[in-house]
């Protein structure tokens, strides 16, 4: 009887089994299916970490990751979810991104698949494929997002044949040709993202919007960062949209903005985004007033202009604005006190004047509960006691570049939600103490440069905060390095230029994970660091403090910037130099460095500023550095080099400023600086010895306003052709090639803070740490013009062996401020044209004729000689030191011109006030940064809201 039991339970046993196995292989994945899944991870690389690795665990492929499937007992496979989770992040290198990322090439075996509805590869890298043509023949697919993956080619019509589709999302794509029409197609449609969809956008991405129109139920838009030079009629086709909610056109290049509409269909719009369209440049359009209910508006530099209508308080339902950058004018509508649901506002770059209480005021019913406001660039004045501190909910304040004065007061650190704060460039003074941070627990971006500001905390002081950027320049923070920075752990880019450092810099700040580090214009006596710099590391500028030793032959592969000026650096420069390919600014001048230069400038180098002046550098220069076809600048004044100047130098046609003055250079001056370096605005060959006659050809240089050719041994006439210049004969002072002011590209920005931070921080490098100079000698006395270069035009051939007469034809440039002739053997009269002195301001205070004496043919008082047909010599006013042009010539004709050291010298001391000259220094960056930080703070919350 007992085995009896025995034998039925161990029937039992196997008949729950075989029932288990059967019902477990009936809830297990298709078989053709997982062999689909298994042929395309073959040709995948799925990162570091394998993420793709538990696709090979079991039978079945509903369990593995990114697989979702039918919980039916069909099976099929329904979502495949292969989003990196981990955004490429150029700050925090040290993240997950490039261990899980996908790459190679998409297996048409996915086509199995026939029941997908959703389908995401997003954030992966497929570095430049076409997208796939069978993914248009997954019929049932409603989700397709290949987003930041780097999907290249051409972007598939056949896309146009997904009629099930409800979202597309192409963002971030490195595509070409234009937008195909038939994605007007997909009737379902629903949410569509083509922003920084292409590579190219100097040409039209887009032949036109008619295809938008066909989709109907479209409720998400972005099409921010496309060329839609070509879209004429843009609005009329948005307006049919009748269903349209969120609409993100930033960096569109739209032609121009309707001002009125017969009929406005878009009403129910909640969020408009137009910013950065500059051609729009016409007052704010009517239409915009019955959106009302929109929530978010962001007309950033537009280029709108007159002023704010009442109508603006149509809009009840806004909680963020932003008309920031444009020309409006007036003072604020008082009806924006009505607007009570506004958290953020952006009035910034406007000219607003007055008391900042008197504004704040104006929000009415808002104020106390702002979350966001941004008045930078304006003209307001005040102090920020007794009303900073009644704002709880406050995140983000900048006031900068503004008037301001008085204290920070001690209340604001009842802002315990604050996370962003500048207050750079105003006039405040006071000191900043530990107090001020006591409930700052959420502060991460900290900006004070350019005031009168003591920051005084405690050596052991341990901030309640982490920091990613903080900027003190101009601050008093020294004599020691502030040492509560070593628990800043995600801090990466520090401004501290200017703040009374001293002494050693300690061994942990390089072990800090830092983007940039400005230390310049301290006292700081070191050794140049030997430790391994932070492999992020992108901008290093040490300049003008006391740092020795030899340069390091190891940098960070990731820096762009590096400036190590005026120091005591010595030893020879390392053939590693040449190694680092995104190298864009190299200014090592005002050292003590020997040797020659390195032989192995390397052609596709992103080199842009070499300055190596003021050495003791010798030899030849390198044929090899004619491969730098990027290079703007290079600067070898003041070494020991010598030989002829090297015709390869001929292939760096974006030169706009090439000093080799100072130096043992000799033969001929080549022709074909004239004819290869159009884009020269400064030439300096200065104390060489380069002798013959002086090429005809340098007249082919348009743009040029400074040529110095000043002792040499060059002989034979003046060219005539020197009337030609035409730098010198129109203002060019707001001139593009003026490179020391770039505009940043529009290509440039994205809503991915991630992508903003890697390439824009490139501009952000060349725009506001490298300001062009040049060393120049006005009547015997050296003047290093930097901030005022731009206004220098000049022609000095002084001190040479040429002969023959002044060319009447050197008349015609108009706008030279100093002309040197002198050391030369010149015969006959001094042309006409600029035989007069110069009058009016400064230059009447030289009023004793025997400073031009000397000079028989020169007329004018003081000389008491009149010039020819005048009765008396006329008195032109300059305006040159409000800004304006004058008609009239500035010469100085050397050995009878005695007022230049003292006209210039008062801009000298400008040049050489080291606060003033660092706080310009950062002027740019600070507009700049600001627009970035604006930018990528703002568009990652929409991202955040929307999708």
């Amino acid at each position: 009887m007992v085995i009896h039991h025995h034998l039925l339970l161990l029937l039992l046993i196997l008949m729950l089994s075989i029932i288990a196995i059967q019902t477990l292989t009936a809830y297990a994945c298709i078989a053709v299916e997982r062999e689909a899944l298994l042929t395309f991870k073959a040709g995948i690389s799925d990162g570091i970490r394998h993420s793709l690795s538990s696709w090979d665990e079991g039978q079945d492929c509903c369990r593995w990751r990114g697989v979702v499937c039918d919980n039916t007992t069909t099976r099929n496979i329904l979502e495949l979810n292969l989003r990196n989770p981990y955004y490429w992040d150029s700050r925090w290198q040290w993240t997950n991104y490039s261990d899980y990322v996908l790459s190679g090439e998409i297996n048409p075996s996915l086509l199995a698949l026939n029941h997908l509805s959703r389908l995401d590869l997003s954030n992966n890298n497929f570095s430049g494929i076409s997208i796939p043509e069978f993914i248009a023949s997954f019929n049932n697919l409603t989700y397709l997002n290949l987003s930041f993956s780097e999907f290249g080619g051409k972007i598939p019509r056949q896309l146009g044949n997904l009629s099930k589709l409800h979202s597309l999302d192409l963002s971030r794509s490195v595509f070409i040709g234009t937008v195909p029409p038939q994605l007007g197609n997909l009737s379902s449609l629903r949410y569509l993202s083509l922003n920084s969809a292409f590579n190219d956008i100097s040409m039209p991405n887009a032949d036109n919007l008619q295809w938008l129109s066909q989709l109907a139920s479209l409720k998400y838009l972005d099409l921010g960062f496309l060329n839609l030079t070509n879209s004429v009629d843009w609005l009329y086709i948005i307006n049919r949209l009748q269903s349209i909610k969120v609409l993100l056109m930033p960096f569109t290049d739209f032609p121009s903005i309707l001002n009125s509409l017969s009929y406005v269909n878009i009403t129910s719009l909640t969020t408009l985004d137009l910013a950065y369209n500059w051609q729009f440049n016409t007052t704010l359009p009517i239409w915009l007033w019955n959106l009302t209910n929109l929530s978010y508006l962001n007309l950033e530099y537009c280029q709108f202009h007159g002023k704010i209508p009442n109508a603006l308080s149509n809009l009840t339902s806004l909680t963020y604005l932003y008309l920031g950058g444009n020309n409006l004018e007036g003072p604020l509508p008082k009806s924006i006190g009505k607007l009570c649901n506004l958290r953020g506002i952006d009035l910034s770059y406007l000219g607003i004047s007055g008391d900042i209480r008197e504004l704040v005021g104006m929000l009415g019913c808002t104020w106390n509960n702002m979350e966001e406001i941004i008045l930078s660039s304006n003209n307001l004045q005040g102090n920020l006691s007794n009303w900073l501190e009644q704002m709880p909910n406050l995140k983000y304040l900048d006031l900068s570049n503004n008037s301001l004065v008085g204290p920070v007061p001690l209340g604001i650190a009842s802002l315990q939600n604050l996370n962003f704060l500048d207050l750079s460039s105003n006039s405040l003074h006071g000191v900043i103490s530990e107090t001020h941070f006591a409930n700052l627990t959420k502060l991460n971006d900290f900006r004070l440069s350019s005031n009168s500001l003591i920051i005084s905390v405690g050596h052991n002081w341990i901030p309640p905060f982490q920091l990613t950027t903080l900027a003190l320049g101009s601050c008093r923070v020294g004599p020691q390095f502030p040492t509560w920075l070593r628990w800043q752990k995600q801090i990466y880019r520090v401004n501290l230029c200017n703040t009374s450092i001293t002494g050693t810099l300690p061994d942990w700040l390089w072990s800090l994970h830092l983007d940039e580090l400005d230390l310049s214009y301290n006292q700081i006596t070191d050794r140049l660091p030997l430790t391994p710099l932070p492999d992020a590391l992108k901008v290093l500028d040490l300049s003008n403090n006391f740092i020795y030793g030899p340069l390091p032959k190891l940098l960070p592969t990731s820096i762009f910037y590096l400036s190590l000026s005026n120091n005591s650096i010595n030893g020879s420069i390392p053939s590693s130099i040449c190694g680092y390919a995104d190298l864009w600014t190299l200014d090592l001048s005002a050292n003590h460095l020997l040797g020659e230069l390195p032989q192995c400038w390397q052609q596709g180098s992103s080199l842009e500023i070499i300055d190596l002046s003021n050495n003791s550098i010798t030899g030849k220069i390198p044929p090899s550095m004619g491969s730098l076809t990027s290079l703007l600048s290079l600067d070898l004044n003041s070494n020991n080099l010598y030989g002829e100047l090297p015709s390869e130098l001929q292939h760096c046609k974006n030169l706009v400023l090439l000093n080799l003055g100072n130096n043992k250079f000799s033969g001929k001056i080549p022709a074909w600086i004239g004819e290869r370096l159009q884009n020269l605005v400064y030439l300096k060959l200065a104390s060489n010895m380069l002798d013959g006659n002086i090429p005809p050809q340098l007249a082919q240089l348009v743009f040029l306003q400074v040529l110095d050719l000043s002792y040499n041994k060059l002989s034979g006439s003046i060219p005539r052709s020197f009337g030609n210049f035409t730098g010198m004969i129109y203002s060019v002072s707001n001139s593009t090639y003026h490179h020391s002011e770039f505009a940043i590209p529009s290509m440039l920005w994205n809503i991915d803070y991630a992508l903003v931070e890697q390439v824009l921080s490139r501009y952000i490098v060349n725009s506001f740490s490298y300001v062009y100079k040049l060393d120049l000698v006005m009547k015997g006395n050296t003047y290093t013009y930097s901030k005022i270069l731009s206004e220098v035009t000049t022609m000095d051939l002084s001190g040479n062996n040429l002969s023959g007469v002044i060319p009447e034809e050197i008349g015609a440039v108009r706008q030279l401020r100093n002309l040197n002739f002198s050391g030369n053997h010149l015969v006959g009269m001094i042309p006409e044209k600029i035989g007069r002195i110069p009058s009016g301001n400064q230059l009447d205070t030289f009023n004793d004729p025997s400073i031009y004496k000397g000079n028989a043919y020169l007329c004018g008082p003081p000389s008491g000689k009149n010039c020819s047909g005048d009765t008396a010599a006329p008195n032109s006013t300059s305006n040159y030191a409000n800004g304006s042009e004058t008609s009239m010539w500035w010469l100085y004709l050397g050995m009878g011109v005695g007022f230049v050291a003292g006209f210039w010298g008062v801009y000298a001391v400008l040049l050489f006030h080291t606060t003033w000259r660092c706080a310009y220094f950062r002027m740019i960056d600070n507009f700049v940064d600001n627009i970035y930080v604006t930018v990528a703070v703002r568009m990652n919350r929409m991202k955040n809201k929307y999708g």
